[in-house]
């Protein structure tokens, strides 16, 4: 199947129309956080002070946070693994790590293990997510991964990964306030809009051809986006688990993209970055 892509702007011109759509000046370190109104369940019940702003950057390798995300090591964390179906979690965690219970805390980040090897691993491929919570309130993305007893891989939308032999899963990340406050909820929204709208204009567009490949993980993306869309203005877990989707469509598209796609996946990938803070998630 081929598909008929359009003629491709300048990055200038996305980013400008971008901010025309989404308002830049929501983005700016001046702009307010989204209030509880705005976005309910997006503000923690935790929160350090009024105006702080937790973010969760998750390390290798479950992330690509870097010593430049926040921590915080006077924190108190949670690690929460649970067996994951159908978008919940199915029954109690398997695992719960906090300060002083296996997670360690240092300037260096927050780090901890899950044992791969223990008779409550199935031998089958399951999905498992870890998240973290602070105060009892979700912070940051979960991660979604597949393990099967002495074996894991990060999970991928729509596909199979290879398993990775291992005894333990390290759990390596870094917690702290963000200096920059978090974008509007409308702004992220727009963006997100602006941004899938530019890259999939309705109708059909004039320009070079895609491939069938290109189009269906494309596709995939463009779904993606939408379900973000609409996840942000709902609960908090629902709209982490959306973003973590959709970031990883966005890795598979630039991975087939050509170079004549690369400036508006950009765009995208800013704008993926800016409901990231908005979710608290750094890295």
């Amino acid at each position: 199947m081929k598909y008929v892509r359009k003629h491709v702007r300048p990055v200038q011109f996305l980013f400008a129309a971008t901010c025309v759509m989404s308002g830049c000046a929501d983005r700016s370190p001046t702009s307010h956080a989204a209030t509880p109104e705005e976005h309910p369940g997006a503000h923690r019940a935790a929160m350090l002070s009024d105006g702080d702003n937790l973010a969760l950057g998750w390390m290798a390798p479950l992330g690509t946070a870097t010593s430049s995300a926040p921590q915080d090591a006077s924190q108190l964390p949670t690690v929460s693994i649970c067996r994951w179906a159908n978008d919940a979690c199915v029954g109690a965690p398997m695992a719960t790590i906090s300060v002083g219970g296996g997670l360690t805390a240092s300037d260096a980040g927050f780090s901890g293990q899950w044992s791969l090897t223990t008779a409550a691993i199935p031998l089958t491929r399951t999905m498992y997510r870890i998240a973290v919570t602070h105060g009892g309130a979700p912070i940051g993305l979960p991660v979604l991964i597949e393990v099967m007893r002495g074996r894991w891989a990060l999970a991928v939308p729509g596909q199979t990964p290879t398993l990775i032999a291992a005894n333990v899963l390290p759990l390596l990340f870094r917690f702290g306030v963000a200096s920059e406050a978090p974008p509007s909820v409308t702004a992220v929204t727009n963006g997100l809009d602006g941004a899938r709208t530019q890259f999939f204009p309705p109708g059909t567009p004039p320009g070079e051809t895609r491939t069938a490949q290109q189009l269906a993980t494309f596709t995939t993306l463009a779904d993606a986006l939408v379900a973000l869309q609409s996840a942000i203005s709902g609960s908090r877990e629902a709209a982490a688990l959306a973003l973590a989707k959709a970031r990883s469509a966005a890795d598979a598209a630039f991975r087939v993209a050509s170079a004549g796609d690369l400036a508006e996946l950009d765009v995208i990938r800013l704008e993926l970055e800016s409901a990231g803070r908005l979710l608290g998630v750094s890295g």
